[in-house]
């Protein structure tokens, strides 16, 4: 029996032997990208067929042969809450149940370095913001090529940004983020021992000032986490507690607004920006070169139909309400237009870096994160998110929607003016058609963060 150590270098060995299979598919042309994701999306459902119960029944009427992507719409959306109660019959192993997972999971919320199930699978579980919950796995090969959708840019973005670090040296790399297993970017990092790279984890649950005598104490050239945890730091940085100069910003896992990153560029004008858009589903958005407001699809590895909200497809320029997905490089546990809620914008152009992948946007909506008031009247997030980013006093909030309006709790380090945050989100609302609406402030002392680390910061009422 191989421990998670051993297991973790040889398997680093092994994605290290497919990295350049990975980095020549970032200059492949359009055609040749096509053609290879229609071989295999056949491979694909070829393999589904065979050995998923679920989809030998659900695919039973195509003819696989002669399947084309522009057939998708012939087969079924697959939504979280079918996948999550079809699970077992979904799983293409017949030892795998997700009753066998439910409980590695557990042993991973009690340990962090817990990786390794059966030896060879990896596993997440997600609730996304919206607190429903999906569980995902990934083969040995699998898990590989999951983390090779992000690390194929790094090649090349050091070829063409202006990021000097040295590369004789190891990189000190300190990401502050929710730290266990069971989410993806943390077990990313755990698997795999980069030789010329040291990475520091500091839990987002821990207090502020940990976080800043951790970072203060490890120096980073690399600092990850995501945009709002990175601009609660630039409020330390203004208050002089923290003193890093780090040459590289990478976020993760939030919309990344624009106020955000202006927050950022001011307290490390010298620091390059990348942004990473991941989904434990297998779909990744990355920016190709540093301080870029656009992103490259995995659409050689991935299928990606951006759609509205009645599933029809929509037009580059135009941004969707809602994704369907088919991952093409997971048979363990196939997701073949898979419903995701991320709203999309893809673009009408080629990127000038050369890349051929599908670019969009950067992602700056998330649908449930959105409020739904009676009368049908849609708030959009943005609509409390952007007079609160603008007050350099919150440090932090949480919105919860009411029938009338929204509670807000906030933690400030400074006098806020609350009339006048009151009074521009009041108009904000009336002006969508909420006829009185009335928005309260909470001052708290802190937020308790689960140990998960995933804090919702938008809570919906029931619908």
């Amino acid at each position: 029996m191989m421990t998670t150590e051993e297991l973790a270098t040889k398997q680093t060995k092994d994605m290290e032997a497919q990295l350049p299979e990975q980095v020549q598919a970032l200059s492949w042309s359009s055609e040749k990208i096509k053609n290879i994701r229609q071989l295999r999306l056949r491979q694909l459902l070829t393999h589904s067929i065979k050995y998923s119960p679920w989809y030998k029944k659900q695919l039973a009427h195509i003819n696989v042969e002669n399947f084309t992507e522009k057939m998708l719409d012939e087969i079924p959306v697959l939504d979280k809450t079918t996948l999550m109660e079809h699970w077992d019959e979904i799983i293409t192993h017949p030892d795998l149940s997700l009753a066998k997972v439910e409980k590695h999971i557990d042993s991973m919320l009690l340990d962090d370095n817990v990786l390794y199930f059966h030896n060879r699978f990896h596993v997440m579980a997600t609730g996304g913001s919206s607190g429903k919950r999906g569980v995902f796995i990934y083969d040995w090969d699998e898990w590989n090529t999951y983390y090779l959708l992000f690390r194929r840019y790094r090649l090349y973005n050091n070829m063409r940004s202006p990021v000097s670090l040295n590369a004789t040296k190891k990189i000190s790399i300190c990401v502050v983020a929710a730290s266990n297993a069971i989410h993806g970017t943390y077990s990313l990092t755990k698997t795999y021992k980069l030789r010329n790279s040291e990475i520091f984890h500091f839990p987002i649950t821990l207090p502020i000032q940990e976080i800043v005598d951790g970072l203060n104490s490890t120096r980073p050239d690399v600092l990850q986490g995501a945009p709002s945890t990175l601009y609660k730091l630039c409020k330390e940085v203004e208050e002089g507690r923290l003193n890093i100069h780090p040459e590289v910003l990478s976020v993760f896992g939030e919309a990344f607004y624009p106020i955000l990153r202006q927050a950022l560029q001011k307290t490390w004008p010298d620091a390059s920006i990348f942004n990473t858009f991941g989904t434990s589903e297998g779909l990744a958005g990355i920016t190709c070169t540093a301080n870029r407001e656009e992103m490259h699809l995995n659409d050689d590895l991935c299928i990606v139909e951006p759609v509205d909200e009645r599933g029809n497809s929509v037009n580059p320029g135009v941004l969707s309400t809602k994704i369907y997905i088919t991952n093409l490089f997971n048979y363990t546990l196939p997701l073949i237009r898979y419903e995701i809620s991320d709203q999309l914008l893809f673009l009408n152009k080629i990127c000038d870096c050369g890349i051929r992948h599908q670019l969009i946007a950067e992602p700056q909506n998330r649908f449930e994160f959105d409020f739904i008031y009676p009368g049908d009247i849609s708030v959009h997030h943005i609509t409390f998110v952007s007079p609160l980013l603008h007050d350099r006093n919150i440090q932090e909030y949480q919105i919860f929607q009411t029938k009338t309006g929204a509670d807000i709790k906030m933690l400030t380090t400074g006098p806020v003016n609350i009339g006048k945050l009151k009074d521009v989100i009041v108009v904000r609302l009336k002006k969508l058609g909420l006829s009185e609406p009335i928005v309260n402030f909470i001052e708290v002392a802190k937020f308790d963060y689960p140990p998960s680390g995933k804090f919702r910061r938008f809570i919906a009422l029931p619908q």
